[in-house]
């Protein structure tokens, strides 16, 4: 656990428990609270903030939802009554909270336009993260108000909330707020398949299903919910499945033209990646997409032997060892040269040295 106050190029990193007691005792303190994501939203991010909210709620907080984009299709299952999840134009916010937790990120530029409202919404904000701190040579600037509290031990930001509701012992966990926990828990481990599952990571899905919630509902909801025109796409896509490095890199290109013609959202597409890691010979595979600002959103993941974060955070981006992901005002075919030179050099360098 690490708890850094971002100031200018200062930063210090107190124990686990000072960082959890820091944060603790201000979300006890503080009576209206703003809870955030970031853009294009998962469904680590969200369920985090829909258990965070019917916890707050059961403890008597005043507490507003607002992200910097609109709760996905498949995502309505949170949120049916459109009452919580909501985002740009959908809620409406006060002058001043005291605080505003921002979930499953370290990056102010990943909320998008909310960025710019950092330094006005709230009295103290704190980043709850289980990603690595950002590095690169670009200067991020928090607000002085802003605290970084992450946990890389945690396979997502529900494991982490549990520990939370764990040692704060203010309420139960309902049905509700387990079902936040779930989802955030099972969709960042990929149906608790990548390497940082943990064993919490199960004994929280245990819990949790004991309070009735539906493993098979569940997954139904968020994998299962696709029209033709994604199966479509997706035959398009697997069609033009590129490779190099004797087939150890592999990726995927979708521009906007593409994705216009399929009637694809953004979210529609976030499935594609998982499977390039079906084949054999792939250790790192990549998906580019062209945003609708014409900006290409970069996906990175591995099978667990070849490290991907560096990459990203070279280029502006950041995330886990294992999987990560940037944005870049280019073109595609210049974002996916930069890209794959980079990962090539890193694969070249693992099968050379191991490393």
């Amino acid at each position: 656990m690490t708890l850094s106050k971002k100031q200018k190029n200062k930063s210090s990193y107190p124990s686990q428990a000072k960082g959890f007691q820091d944060f603790s005792k201000l979300l006890i303190s503080s009576k209206r609270v703003l809870l955030s994501t970031h853009a294009l939203p998962d469904g680590d991010g969200l369920g985090a903030e829909l258990a965070l909210y019917h916890y707050l709620k059961r403890i008597k907080k005043a507490c507003r939802v607002y992200n910097p984009d609109r709760l996905p299709k498949r995502y309505h299952f949170l949120d049916p009554k459109r009452s919580i999840l909501l985002g740009p134009r959908e809620v409406e916010i006060w002058d001043t909270f005291d605080l505003w937790v921002i979930v499953d990120t370290n990056d102010p530029r990943r909320l998008g336009p909310l960025w710019s409202e950092l330094s006005l919404r709230a009295k103290k904000i704190f980043f709850l993260d289980h990603h690595p701190d950002i590095q690169g040579n670009e200067q991020i600037q928090y607000p002085p108000h802003a605290t970084v509290l992450s946990d890389l031990t945690s396979s997502s930001i529900g494991e982490l909330l549990y520990h939370l509701f764990q040692e704060l012992q203010l309420t139960k966990i309902t049905k509700d707020v387990g079902l936040g926990l779930y989802v955030s828990v099972m969709t960042d481990t990929n149906s608790f398949r990548y390497a940082r599952t943990t064993p919490i990571a199960h004994t929280i899905a245990a819990e949790i299903i004991s309070l009735g919630i539906n493993p098979e509902e569940i997954y139904q909801l968020i994998y299962s919910s696709k029209e033709l025109s994604h199966l479509k796409l997706l035959g398009h896509a697997l069609q033009n499945v590129k490779v190099t490095n004797n087939g150890n890199l592999a990726w995927i290109e979708i521009d906007l033209k593409t994705r216009k013609k399929f009637s694809a959202s953004a979210d529609d597409t976030q499935s594609f990646l998982n499977l390039l890691l079906l084949l054999k010979d792939a250790e790192v595979v990549c998906f580019f997409r062209e945003e609708d600002n014409n900006d290409i959103r970069v996906s990175i993941k591995s099978k667990g032997r070849v490290t991907v974060n560096q990459v990203a955070m070279e280029l502006g981006g950041g995330g886990h060892q294992y999987a990560a992901g940037l944005s870049l005002s280019a073109s595609l075919e210049k974002t996916v040269d930069a890209v794959i030179k980079r990962l090539s050099t890193i694969i070249d360098n693992y099968q050379k040295f191991g490393k």
